[in-house]
């Protein structure tokens, strides 16, 4: 499907965990193979139960050797003690022992109890990761207020912090009764544009029954970006579909 729409490279996150194993790892070195001369795949690996479990950090290390970008989900590790920053210094250090870039899953459901494209932007300064980091999603940062947003975006300024967008994947936002400022279901990329902050465009998981809208067409996602956000100039949109997209894969 990607093929016939016209893609010659993508990124995808894959299973490294105590579950799987190396299962998703053996089927993917298959997929990469099959399709070499048409498309360029590059993975990333996801931690969906978290990197400070002794067990799981086994399999973190070992997707870590094998897959193109160091991948994370704070999430994962929230109940722990300063879990998420735990996680998120697991991954800076793992990326920079393996001279990876990172791809991190943030602010992905639409609360303004998830501040975690902020502590994503700090970290990558702590750790001296400017410009090699990237943030999946970032809903979340949109429910937050305007001032806070300001001052997140100049800290991802000086983080040189990518954002890879989802735009279908929470446009099925529950309601709720949250006091928060009014916004759509999809990261402020308006203000990432005007900030200057790098946006490229995603899908998130596919034959996912979380995630019934994403099926891997990207120009429904490039038009539903264009309507959520309200996105006026050809040129942005564009660049969020190419030169963008390549720069958060370190072309």
């Amino acid at each position: 499907q990607m093929l016939e729409q016209g893609m010659r490279l993508m990124c995808t996150n894959i299973d490294v965990d105590s579950v799987v194993e190396d299962k998703v790892i053996q089927a993917a070195i298959k997929l990469r193979n099959k399709y070499k001369d048409s498309i360029e795949i590059k993975y990333v690996n996801q931690t969906h139960y978290g990197v400070l479990d002794k067990q799981e950090r086994y399999w973190f290390d070992k997707g870590a050797e094998f897959v193109d970008f160091i991948g994370g989900l704070p999430e994962a590790d929230r109940k722990a003690e300063n879990g998420e920053e735990r996680h998120l210094n697991v991954l800076m250090e793992t990326a920079k022992k393996h001279n990876k870039m990172v791809h991190v899953h943030v602010d992905q459901f639409n609360s303004p109890d998830q501040k975690q494209t902020r502590m994503l932007a700090e970290k990558t300064i702590e750790h001296g990761m400017h410009g090699k980091v990237v943030g999946i999603h970032g809903v979340s940062l949109a429910a937050q207020e305007k001032a806070y947003r300001q001052k997140t975006y100049e800290i991802m300024k000086e983080a040189g912090l990518m954002m890879i967008v989802c735009p279908a994947a929470w446009l099925d936002s529950k309601r709720s009764e949250r006091l928060m400022p009014f916004h759509n279901s999809c990261p402020p990329v308006d203000e990432f544009i005007e900030q200057g902050i790098v946006v490229g465009i995603g899908t998130d998981g596919i034959v996912d029954m979380y995630t019934p809208w994403c099926d891997g067409e990207m120009w429904f996602e490039l038009r539903a970006l264009t309507h959520i956000c309200r996105l006026s100039y050809i040129d942005d949109i564009v660049k969020i579909a190419t030169v963008n997209s390549w720069k958060a894969l370190g072309l």
